[in-house]
């Protein structure tokens, strides 16, 4: 296939001869980022953003490629372009897909050889982004145990889809703009640039597909690269850019760069006004060396991107990115979470088979198989998604029951022998965690279990004992409303204060103090926290009265003559009030910090010796409605574990403890959601009730970890 023209570009040496060193080392600077956040490092919050870099990178260099065969032959051979294209990123990319079923096969549980095997299908056929989007799955920064060893794979998908459309699309534009009138087409081409920027943008920026959809979907992340294809396109036209000009892009771009990766972490937003950012800083670092005779300035920053080790760490870039994934996922798979400097290890290992990677396979079949016509390259690309779909489908095969033989004639059929009525029974919910459950496997999100209990339909009447008992006070006047469980004759009395939140743990609570002979007293109120601070009402956004005299009812019983051994207190995170108004952004978060540690001070001052109970992670998804609904597909149902543990009040109940000695913090998050990604089903139990409460039998699951938790607390000063 092949774009007639009339009129060729004028000559530009820069475009198509692959002359702009500097872009070796804008591709270093985009893939570091996303290599020292998958090692697990903080420094660089929005490494993800390294992406957004890429993606314009890529728009322009193929756009670049497409303008150069323009020039030299007046036409251009889609056929010829796809078949280089193959020769330069097929290589790599079946080498790490092939090695990559192999540490599945040695790394993982037969458990995910399955959705291994998806994975490795959907990224031999380029759609793996689209694959991650209907799982709904959260940002893939770092790996962990639970991740795909293909997740990075993503951004080639998109990259892929955009190879395939838009050299087709420009095609398309060029021929009809010269036969139409046998005009130049470059305007038109750029008309095209400029409304797929636009209308992807737009789709992105607006919200019409909302989260994974959104930072996965090609559709919300097409303008980036065509971005990077309208720089190509202007730049057969350039204009000369003064010195000083093309150094404040430079180093414009470099610090837009630098401020998204350092200073912001990725968000529901990270495809749309989020990605502006590095998205514009790379367009900038690329203009900035654009110049009417191809070597216009740019300043010190083309000088440092263009230097040699600079250039040289962008050559390994491709290899590296295809490396580092899979090494650090299957690391994390078969010891457990590694630290950083583990990480960064492994990272190590991945430069080196990058660096063998290229010398080896890249540079010789790139430069080394003259002899293959086009078509002879692209029939032998076609292989590689048969090829992996007989990987995937071996991986399904590995996890099928072996085939029962039967018994040679004569002998005695082998007998089933059935649990003695003595047998302990199976674990169950959080029991069958190890002690240490972060990243543990058993708690990972998996596509279907053998069974599930309560039954998602059951789910809403999952609840904690004191809903049947009346336990929670009501009214304007907020009376200080107990229930007592456990030994009531006991010396040792432990008491819960909060709201609905706390009332999850009773059967936790309830286990603990009958097995240990404690007492336990209860004061809920659902919709009220137990602070020392005015929160706002939902109708009127003034103070809620009603929460703050019950706040002081408790704190009177439990600061009165018969006050407990110990507290226990969590709550949902609420709106705090002042000045007649709702508190929002940071001086909520300041005035919730504040508000927790005055009234947990002020009770130790009062001799209550007080614990938090860190709040639980918040799916903000109806998980029992969500399982009913994917009940062979309940990854779907995993939200990530950021962004819960973000929207409860664990985190400002962290801070507010952290200078408060005497109160100590029992944080079981990690027995909640062990992984990345949070499980609506650990060990045959459905762990939430509704979007943000446990079943009271996943809580009663949690039993013994609380009490060991509480007998590091209490030491010597319980019976």
């Amino acid at each position: 296939m092949a774009t007639p023209t009339r009129t060729r570009p004028q000559p530009q040496p820069e475009i198509g001869t692959g002359h702009r060193p500097d872009l070796l080392g804008l591709a270093a600077l985009a893939v570091l980022p996303l290599l020292l956040a998958g090692a697990g490092l903080d420094v660089v919050p929005g490494g993800p953003f390294g992406w957004d870099v890429l993606f314009v990178l890529a728009g322009f260099l193929v756009t670049a490629l497409l303008l150069g065969e323009w020039h030299r032959a007046g036409q251009v051979t889609l056929t010829a372009f796809y078949a280089r294209c193959a020769r330069r990123l097929l290589p790599t990319a079946v080498l790490v897909l092939a090695a990559s079923v192999l540490l599945v096969l040695t790394c993982l549980p037969r458990s995910r050889w399955p959705e291994a095997g998806w994975d490795l299908l959907a990224a031999g056929l380029g759609v793996l982004n689209w694959r991650l989007a209907a799982q709904d799955a959260g940002v893939p920064v770092a790996p962990d145990a639970t991740t795909g060893l293909l997740a990075q794979h993503w951004a080639l998908g998109v990259g892929a889809q955009f190879l395939v459309f838009w050299p087709v699309l420009l095609a398309g534009v060029a021929v009809w703009a010269v036969r139409r009138d046998g005009r130049d087409p470059r305007r038109p081409l750029l008309y095209a640039a400029g409304l797929l920027v636009a209308g992807s943008l737009g789709w992105a920026v607006l919200g019409a597909s909302p989260g994974a959809p959104a930072f996965f979907g090609t559709h919300t992340r097409a303008w980036e690269p065509a971005l990077g294809a309208g720089l190509a396109l202007l730049a057969l036209r350039p204009v000369a850019l003064p010195r000083w000009v093309a150094a404040v892009l430079g180093w414009g771009g470099l610090v837009a760069i630098a401020v998204a990766v350092l200073a912001f972490r990725p968000g529901p937003g990270a495809a749309g006004s989020a990605a502006l950012l590095p998205a514009l800083g790379a367009a900038a670092v690329i203009l900035s060396r654009t110049g009417r005779t191809g070597t216009a300035g740019g300043g010190r920053p083309v000088e440092i991107l263009a230097s040699r080790p600079v250039r040289a760490a962008g050559q390994l870039c491709y290899g590296l990115y295809l490396w580092y994934w899979p090494l650090l996922a299957a690391a994390h798979a078969r010891f457990g979470e590694l630290p950083a400097v583990a990480g960064l290890a492994v990272l190590g290992g991945a430069v080196l088979l990058a660096a063998l990677t290229r010398r080896h396979v890249e540079t010789p079949l790139r430069t080394g198989l003259p002899a293959w016509s086009p078509a002879e390259t692209l029939r032998i690309a076609a292989l590689v998604p048969a090829a992996v779909m007989v990987g995937g489908l071996l991986l399904q095969l590995g996890v099928w029951p072996p085939r029962q033989v039967p018994p040679p004639s004569g002998t005695a059929a082998p007998v089933t022998v059935s649990p003695s009525p003595s047998a302990p029974a199976p674990a169950r919910g959080a029991a069958v965690l190890r002690g240490s459950p972060s990243n543990d496997p058993a708690g990972a999100p998996v596509a279907r279990v053998r069974s599930i209990s309560p039954k998602p339909a059951d789910a809403g009447a999952d609840l904690p004992e004191v809903y049947r008992h009346n336990c929670f006070s009501g009214g304007p006047d907020g009376p200080a409303r107990a229930c007592v469980y456990g030994d009531r004759n006991s010396a040792f009395t432990v008491a819960l204060a909060g709201d609905s939140h706390a009332a999850s743990w009773v059967p936790a609570l309830r286990g603990v103090a009958e097995a240990k002979g404690w007492r336990l007293i209860t004061y809920l109120r659902p919709g009220c926290p137990f602070l020392d601070l005015p929160v706002a009402d939902a109708a009127t956004g003034r103070p809620d009265a009603a929460c703050a005299k019950w706040y002081a009812n408790v704190r009177a019983e439990l600061t009165g003559p018969e006050r407990p051994a110990l507290l226990l207190t969590t709550g949902h995170r609420y709106p705090p009030s002042a000045g007649g108004r709702t508190l929002t952004g940071r001086a909520a978060e300041n005035a919730l910090v504040e508000g927790m540690r005055r009234t947990w001070a002020g009770l130790v001052a009062d001799r209550v010796r007080t614990v938090v109970l860190r709040d639980t992670p918040v799916p903000g998804i109806d998980v029992p409605k969500c399982v009913s609904k994917n009940p062979e597909r309940l990854t779907r149902c995993a939200p990530s574990r950021r962004t819960a543990l973000a929207a409860g009040a664990g985190t400002a109940q962290a801070e507010a403890v952290r200078r408060l000695d005497d109160v100590p913090l029992i944080d079981l998050n990690g027995a909640i959601c062990p992984t990345s990604r949070c499980a609506p089903v650990i060990g045959g139990v459905l762990v939430y009730r509704d979007a943000r409460h446990l079943t009271a039998s996943y809580a009663q699951s949690l039993s013994p970890r609380l009490g060991s938790a509480l007998e590091r607390v209490v030491g010597q000063s319980a019976p």
